[in-house]
């Protein structure tokens, strides 16, 4: 009896302090704490934006025309005389809120095709769908989002449109990959012979099993959705003005880069923090 009932308890063991481990060792590793403090950080901007951020990101000021960083303007002002920093603080949220709602648009979207074609393996659904995902993949992903959304119209819901429509393909690659293993396995099995439908099937045996390398993915993908967010804006395509963008701050001073480098550096330098925080933390969890 002692026998047998020790490795139900170390089963339950290890069940229960397996989540624990794994955020030890997720935070054991320097880099990874790095990437969640910057992530936290600019989230908090973002999220904090009308208390942190000194000025309105459109009070303007003409007596204070591209004014050097100061006490008072921590990183100057831009053309108009508005405060560079506040601009940056209030366009963490259209960046960041829009790269990790495009994400999740493509995550929903990719794993529902991966799921539908993996289930229905060698049909003209499968056909059909993996078909249309690698069209998508063959094509450069900045120059099928500027067309999708030159289509749609500039605006910041077209642009994570376009966004989550060349970053699906790669969330069904995966999910389909592994639904291909898991739908022969014998708890899927034993869910058919039990009557269940496909929808029950699927949705609450299969998912479960195959959602985690998509969620890695998706966090990975994140900072690669900001860098084409920045782009859509530097372009005109994403969040229109007088709303700050961090692209289209970098597009919009580009002239005065001789004169006023503060205006390009600042939105430039929280593009490459948000997306090296981000992709840290990705992998992070794709080390897991």
């Amino acid at each position: 009896m002692a026998t047998a009932r020790l490795p139900q308890s170390d089963e339950t063991h290890n069940a229960g302090y397996g989540p624990q481990r794994a955020v030890r060792q997720f935070f054991h590793r320097p880099m990874n704490v790095v990437g969640v403090v910057l992530t936290v950080g600019i989230l908090t901007l973002g999220l904090g934006a009308r208390w942190i951020a000194p000025y309105q990101p459109d009070a303007a000021n003409f007596s204070l025309s591209l004014a050097l960083p100061s006490i008072h303007h921590w990183l100057g002002t831009d053309a108009l005389g508005r405060d560079v920093l506040s601009r940056i603080i209030y366009g963490t949220n259209s960046s960041l809120l829009a790269s990790f709602g495009a994400v999740l648009l493509a995550f929903v979207g990719g794993s529902v095709i991966g799921l539908v074609a993996g289930y229905w393996h060698n049909s003209l659904i499968d056909e059909i769908l993996m078909r249309i995902m690698d069209a998508i993949l063959v094509l450069p992903p900045l120059v099928l989002a500027v067309a999708l959304t030159f289509v749609l119209g500039p605006g910041l819901a077209n642009a994570v449109v376009a966004i989550a429509v060349i970053f699906s393909p790669q969330f069904a690659r995966v999910v389909r990959s592994k639904v291909l293993t898991v739908r022969t396995l014998p708890f899927v099995e034993a869910a058919r012979a039990a009557g269940s439908g496909h929808g029950r099937i699927l949705f609450r045996h299969v998912l479960p099993s195959v959602v985690q390398p998509a969620i890695a993915l998706a966090t990975l993908n994140i900072g690669s959705a900001i860098i084409v967010q920045a782009s859509l804006a530097y372009l005109g395509l994403g969040l229109q003005p007088p709303n700050p963008s961090w692209g289209f701050m970098v597009s919009s001073n580009i002239n005065y880069l001789s004169q006023a480098p503060w205006l390009i550096f600042g939105p430039s330098i929280a593009i490459a923090l948000s997306v090296f925080g981000i992709t840290l933390v990705g992998q992070g969890l794709q080390g897991q």
